[in-house]
């Protein structure tokens, strides 16, 4: 009897000094080592905010508490940084990358990229945000239905951006007389054109709305015509675009389109990352977001927390690359239509 407990003993013993050693490890690792938390848009956006947000404390969570920094690889729509991050950044677990959104289904559509996000390590996302049309209070179309006999104008940036791509995509399926007109260079032209009448609605993330005019939300001077992505309680009486696809090739398509909004802001590291490493950052990705200190600087950057796992976040992956290649070309090819 007294062998046997001798036996456990040392077991527990071994198995705790071998825990403690690969603690150790990570911890000798990370210390006096920087940390780069890739922002794949420049300084001033959202994008970028959620970047500095990681980066201003996500370094008291990792063993050896290493120095953290932002780094803006900002350009080509998160292409420059998902290159950087998958092809020439060190892979020893020194760099986080935040996703660019819309870069997530780059690799499916063109073939001149060498990055794809089905291989990398996901530690979760920090924000997913819904995304809604709206039309000003004054226009009597505020429904795709009525839209089919009343020509409503959108505001959008680029013809390859979301403010253009959604409320065109659903123009096409559902037949709403809704002209999308590319070239404003900024949501805040895009709400004075709006506010103005020079057109009649955009797109926009709900929160956009709620931190830039929360007077035109509180007073109802948006109506709500369609909301895509993650539900939120306070649209649950807006058509979804879910409920607007008739074939099996349009909700694919959907799928593919709202995948971004599904995983929002998320991070992650490279898929060659040291799986001691590994499982250390995603720990103190999870104890950062729990973090109040982490929570309050949030709320003072005025950024919307809405987590994903990083489960969740493959998930979505896992669905929008595997969208078949004809249904994916049927829609690029519909963007490439004139109105």
């Amino acid at each position: 009897m007294i062998k046997n407990i001798l036996a456990v003993s040392a077991l527990t013993l071994s198995i705790t000094t071998v825990g403690f050693a690969h603690a150790d490890a990570v911890a000798d690792f990370y210390k006096g080592k920087t940390v780069s938390v890739v922002s794949p848009s420049g300084v001033g956006g959202s994008i970028y905010k959620y970047a500095l947000l990681v980066s201003n404390h996500i370094g008291r969570h990792i063993p050896g508490n290493p120095d953290v920094v932002v780094e803006d690889r900002g350009g080509g729509g998160g292409k420059k940084a998902a290159n950087y991050v998958q092809n020439a950044a060190p892979k020893s677990g020194v760099v986080i990358a935040e996703l660019h959104p819309s870069s997530l289904v780059v690799p499916l559509i063109s073939d001149k990229v060498t990055f794809s996000f089905d291989t990398v390590n996901w530690l979760g996302s920090i924000a997913v945000r819904p995304y809604v049309g709206v039309v000003w209070n004054t226009v009597k179309a505020d429904t795709l239905d009525k839209m089919k006999n009343a020509e409503v104008t959108f505001g959008a940036s680029g013809v390859g951006g979301s403010s253009y791509q959604y409320p065109f995509f659903l123009s096409k399926v559902t037949g709403a007389k809704l002209k999308v007109i590319p070239g404003y260079k900024s949501g805040g032209k895009m709400n004075i054109a709006m506010e103005s009448g020079e057109i009649d609605g955009r797109g926009n993330y709900y929160e956009g709305f709620l931190s830039t005019n929360p007077d035109w939300v509180r007073d109802g001077k948006i109506k709500y015509v369609f909301r895509m992505g993650e539900a939120h309680p306070d649209l649950v009486n807006v058509p979804e675009a879910a409920s607007y696809m008739k074939t099996e090739a349009e909700k694919q398509m959907l799928n593919f389109l709202e995948g971004p909004l599904k995983i929002g802001q998320a991070f992650y590291v490279h898929g060659d990352v040291p799986a001691d490493r590994l499982k250390a950052v995603k720990k103190a990705f999870v104890d950062m977001i729990a973090d109040p200190i982490f929570q309050a600087d949030a709320k003072k950057m005025k950024l919307v927390i809405r987590t994903r796992t990083p489960e969740q976040v493959a998930a979505v992956v896992k669905t929008v690359y595997s969208t078949p290649k004809n249904v994916v070309a049927e829609l690029n090819a519909m963007f490439k239509k004139k109105k």
